[in-house]
Order: C-alpha cells, then sequence, then structure tokens
C-alpha cells in the first residue's frame, strides 16, 4: 500500500497525456484550415476542459489499482482542485472565442438555433452550479447525500452536451473515428458512474454488516463495533477507511467514509469510531445494536512502513486520531518496537479522544504522546495552544538523518499549518503522510 515517486509521476504523467489526448486526435488525420491563434487556443481550451470533466469519473470511481497506490484522499483532493482548472478552461472556451469573433455569439442565440442555444446556456449553468455548490456546500446549507447525486449529475450533463456539441459543430472530427472516439469516451464517463452507484452497491448486497457494539466515547464520539454476516469480512492496513452505509439497503444516499479505527490484526470484525458533526453523524450514537450496515473498501494509502526500523511521527487534531489509533493498535498487536511520537491536539481535556487507550498502550509501544489543549482547565499543567510551528517545533525530532515517516490528520486549518512546516523543517515530502478529512 506504499507508493513511491516513480508511481506517482506515471499517474500523473499518464492523466497530462489522456488530458491533451483531444487536441492530438483534432490534429490528426485530415486537418481543417486555421482559423487564427485565439480562435484555436479557445477550441483547444474547450478540448482539454471537456477532457478534464470526463477524467474526473476516473477520480472519484474508486478503482482499487490507482487508489491503492496514491491514495483516495490525495486523489480526492486532486479531483477538487483540478476540477476548478476544468471549470476555468471550459467557461474560457466561449469567452474567448466571441472576444475573437463576434460571430461566435450565434451559438448563444436562440433565434439561430433554439435547442443548441437552450443546451449551451444550460451547461454554462450547470457549470456554475457545479462550481458554486462544491465550493460552498456547507454554507449554502446543502446536505451532502444531495449534494453528491447531483454532482454526478451535473458533471455527466456537462460532459453529455460538449460531446454534442463538438459532434454538431464537428469541425476537427468530421471523420467517423474521430466521432467514434468521443462517443466511445462519453460512454465510458457514464460506464464509471454507473459502475459507483450502480454495480458497487449491488456487489456490496452479498456481503453485509450486523452493528454489534455501540459504544461512547469522548468528546462526543462513539464506536460502532460491525461483524461481517455471512462472509468472511475484509482485511485493510491500519490508517486505510472504507464507505459505510447504514440500514437495510446498500443503495442509500447515506454513504460516507470513516477511517477504521480498530487494529488491522483483529479479523473478526471492523470498528469505525465517528464523531457528531453533520446531518448523518449527529444521530450516530442512536444506531441499534443488530442493525444491518455495509462497508465498501478499504481505500487510502495513509498507511506506515512494514519495517519495524523507521520510527513514526504522527500529527492529530480532534477526530484525526482515529485512523492513527488504528496504526497504534495494529503496531501494538504485532508487538512493533518501533519508536513513535504522538502530538494530539484537542480544545479541552474532554475532547481527548481514546484517551484511556492511549495511556494504556504506552506499556506495549515504544510511545510518546504530547497532549495539545487549546481551552484547557485551570489545573491542566500540560501543553497549551494549537496545532502551530511555535507549540510543535519543540517535539519534533531534529536532524537531517532521522528516518522518521510523518502522519498528519485533521482539521483542514490545521493541516494547512502543520504540512507546509514540516517541509520547512526539512522533511521530505516522500516522507509525510496527509489525511483529510474535508473531502467535499
Amino acid at each position: 500500500m506504499r507508493y513511491t515517486r516513480g508511481q506517482a509521476a506515471f499517474w500523473i504523467l499518464s492523466y497530462l497525456v489522456l488530458a491533451a489526448l483531444p487536441v492530438f486526435i483534432a490534429y490528426a488525420g485530415s486537418v481543417p484550415d486555421a482559423r487564427g491563434f485565439w480562435i484555436e487556443f479557445g477550441v483547444a481550451l474547450g478540448f482539454i476542459g471537456l477532457a478534464m470533466m470526463g477524467l474526473q469519473f476516473i477520480l472519484t470511481g474508486r478503482f482499487s489499482r490507482i487508489a491503492g497506490t496514491l491514495g483516495l484522499d490525495s486523489m480526492l483532493q486532486f479531483h477538487r482542485q483540478i476540477g476548478l482548472v476544468a471549470f476555468f478552461m471550459i467557461l474560457a472556451h466561449p469567452v474567448i472565442l466571441i472576444l475573437a469573433d463576434s460571430q461566435y455569439l450565434a451559438f448563444f442565440d436562440p433565434r439561430e438555433n433554439l435547442p443548441r442555444a437552450f443546451a449551451l446556456v444550460a451547461v454554462v449553468g450547470a457549470l456554475v452550479l457545479l462550481t458554486v455548490t462544491t465550493l460552498w456546500r456547507t454554507a449554502l446549507g446543502i446536505p451532502y447525500e444531495w449534494w453528491r447525486v447531483g454532482h454526478g449529475v451535473l458533471a455527466l450533463f456537462i460532459v453529455f452536451v460538449g460531446v454534442v456539441h463538438i459532434l454538431q459543430v464537428s469541425y476537427y472530427v468530421s471523420e467517423l473515428w474521430k466521432q467514434a472516439i468521443w462517443v466511445l469516451a462519453t460512454g465510458a464517463a457514464m460506464a464509471m458512474l454507473i459502475n459507483t452507484r450502480v454495480i458497487r452497491p449491488w456487489q456490496m448486497s452479498s456481503r453485509p454488516y450486523r452493528v454489534t457494539e455501540v459504544r461512547e466515547e469522548w468528546g462526543g464520539s462513539w464506536t460502532l463495533r460491525f461483524e461481517p454476516d455471512g462472509h468472511p469480512g475484509l482485511r485493510f492496513e491500519p490508517g486505510q477507511f472504507g464507505w459505510l452505509v447504514l440500514g437495510e439497503s446498500p443503495w442509500s444516499l447515506n454513504q460516507h467514509p470513516f477511517s477504521f479505527s480498530s487494529s488491522a490484526e483483529q479479523t473478526d470484525a471492523i470498528e469505525l469510531t465517528i464523531k457528531e458533526l453533520g446531518d448523518f453523524t449527529n444521530t450516530i450514537g442512536q444506531t441499534e445494536p443488530g442493525s444491518t450496515a455495509f462497508i465498501e473498501g478499504p481505500f487510502g494509502a495513509f498507511v506506515p512502513d512494514e519495517s519495524p526500523t523507521r520510527g513514526m511521527v504522527c500529527i492529530a487534531g480532534g477526530v484525526g486520531i482515529t485512523p492513527i489509533m488504528s496504526m497504534l493498535r495494529t503496531l501494538a498487536d504485532r508487538s512493533d518496537e518501533r519508536p513513535i511520537r504522538l502530538i494530539y491536539g484537542n480544545a479541552t481535556r474532554n475532547d481527548i479522544l481514546f484517551y484511556e487507550d492511549l495511556e494504556a498502550l504506552k506499556s506495549r509501544l515504544n510511545l510518546t504522546i504530547i497532549y495539545v489543549l487549546s481551552r484547557p482547565d485551570e489545573d491542566w499543567d500540560g501543553i497549551e495552544g494549537r496545532l502551530t510551528p511555535e507549540v510543535i517545533g519543540p517535539y519534533l525530532p531534529i536532524g537531517s538523518g532521522d528516518s522518521r515517516e510523518y502522519f498528519v490528520c485533521g482539521p483542514e486549518g490545521m493541516m494547512d499549518v502543520v504540512e507546509p512546516y514540516l517541509t520547512e523543517r526539512g522533511v521530505p515530502l516522500s516522507d509525510i503522510y496527509a489525511e483529510r478529512f474535508q473531502i467535499v
């Protein structure tokens, strides 16, 4: 479950080639006359932007061959950022063409062609709606489940209308083989969406789990224990996560990703620890033992090296301790002796998730724990503050020869501060593993 720079470079290069492929196809075979730099530039942006929009379905498709190499979390973060690039490229396509030649306004004129004008205006609106609801979903009060469905439908609509537009204009795709490529690519995008929304749930339907325990934890969190019902269950690596569906149907909209918090050496059950934070998680403690659940996974490359010779530094904030807890429990079960340093930040002492378990693990591991509280009680004699460079700096190893791995997990604001600071301290990027809980 580890990945190398070579593997990462391979997938990045593959992405760039696929994104630029429509331009190479356009200039293959019979090529029409050029129409000026800005027009051709605008057309190229449209081709590339649409290809990038189609590639988004691969990034969210949970394909183990790719996600297992780079980590699904990293892919989803890349999906979010590259989606903004695709947005600006597609939007720039008509803007540049109209500025270069006002005759292109006719594409949006209902008097010229009503269906075409309606479709293109709808695509622009869908593109803006897709981006706005993604960036400000929480502020707009859109439930995650409905956003997820709408997100896929809007993206597929944009790709479908975009391909129809290319085929109708046919300036660079007049040859049958070029048209066939675009049609097949659109079909592949639809197939990936169907795979995620229909085929995967159907496969999960034959592998249900039963909730056997609902245990209250500190900090408004709950641990749910799941045992496989009629199947051997799944094996995971410490630090990975799965997609959970609670209920009798795996096709439920309430599908959410959660990190495994139990030991990977425990094969008879899986535990997920979930904090009450949103619409779905607010009622997680009311889950009845005996309830049916479905878990898809495992996913993620947030996994420690199997070699016990490498030390670990874990920096966690709040519920970000859950994947790290799985690592610690697993290493304890394996009698691992590597040095581990955990810097764990919370608001108050009562927010320290797994406090008793963490203290108990000190006797089973070569583990040092530094607790940091931002709103401590008067009798707190530990570290005060947030996980800033000034606070965590004195507790990080010093020396360029250090061979430790660094695992960072927690709120987005904390991650934005800690990750750059580690690189400033000279920690190689290849030794930093990050897991952001805010996927969208």
